[in-house]
């Protein structure tokens, strides 16, 4: 279901500080691999700066999506705040209700055929690295290790690779086009209720909503599940803040 669908996808789309680099150029071949923090911060320029990105308390981005193959589709909306909030929400026709959602202490997920659940463990760290309104910034208290490992063909694009290993434990591969510096996907092994199984995120599409670029087609592959969102807004500083009050299906198990 919707709910199995990462939130950090939106939350890379985030900026540092602005840091205008020459253009690399897929004539570079033979030359060193940038080092991952010029990568970040490039792509922290693409889509237009710190500053503007500073700015925002708060992110409201709604759209579509579908299960690929199995006539399931429905509107979605999706909300994050500072520092760690977020919550992503479906209603499916003759299915159900499906989110998934942080509100800086509670990891939840609610699922029309499993019903509410309170995430543990690995479950919840991912969670709570979603959540990370500022994760693009990569900061020290939150990473271990930021390496980039190669020029790589991504969603048939030249990508720089880079590894990120959070303090969390949090393990993924990052990849960012080599043209426009944009984040165009991700790979990691990730837990679900099926266990934890590698999965691949595309992002393309992007456009300008207020003074920042975000991506509007997102599809994530996990297993033999293919999932597509299709954004068609994204407002800022409009979250009020009892959005990420817990269900009262999820507040009577933590009672």
């Amino acid at each position: 279901m919707v709910n199995t669908f990462r939130w950090a996808v939106w939350r890379r789309r985030a900026a540092a500080a602005v840091v205008v680099l020459a253009p690399w150029t897929l004539g570079a071949q033979s030359a060193p691999l940038p080092p991952a923090r010029d990568v970040i911060s490039r792509h922290v320029a693409a889509i237009g700066g710190g500053a503007a990105f500073k700015a925002i308390s708060s992110m409201r981005v709604r759209g579509r999506f579908e299960m690929t193959g199995q006539n399931i589709s429905a509107e979605f909306e999706a909300l994050a705040a500072r520092p760690d909030k977020m919550l992503m929400r479906a209603d499916i026709p003759a299915i159900g209700h499906t989110e998934q959602g942080y509100n800086g202490t509670v990891a939840w997920t609610v699922d029309p055929q499993s019903g509410p659940r309170l995430l543990k463990d690995r479950e919840r760290d991912e969670a709570i690295a979603d959540a990370d309104f500022d994760a693009a910034l990569h900061l020290p208290n939150r990473v271990k290790s930021m390496t980039t490992t190669g020029q790589v063909t991504f969603d048939s694009r030249p990508a720089y690779k880079v590894n990120v290993v959070l303090q969390s434990g949090v393990d993924q591969d990052e990849y960012f086009d080599v043209e426009t510096g944009f984040e165009i996907g991700w790979e990691a092994r990730r837990a679900t209720p099926l266990g934890v199984v590698p999965t691949t995120a595309v992002l393309r599409d992007y456009k300008k909503f207020g003074l920042i670029m975000q991506p509007t087609t997102l599809v994530q592959k996990a297993l033999f599940l293919e999932q597509i969102l299709r954004v068609t807004s994204v407002e800022y500083d409009v979250v009020p803040a009892n959005a990420f009050d817990p269900p009262p299906s999820i507040k009577a198990m933590r009672q």
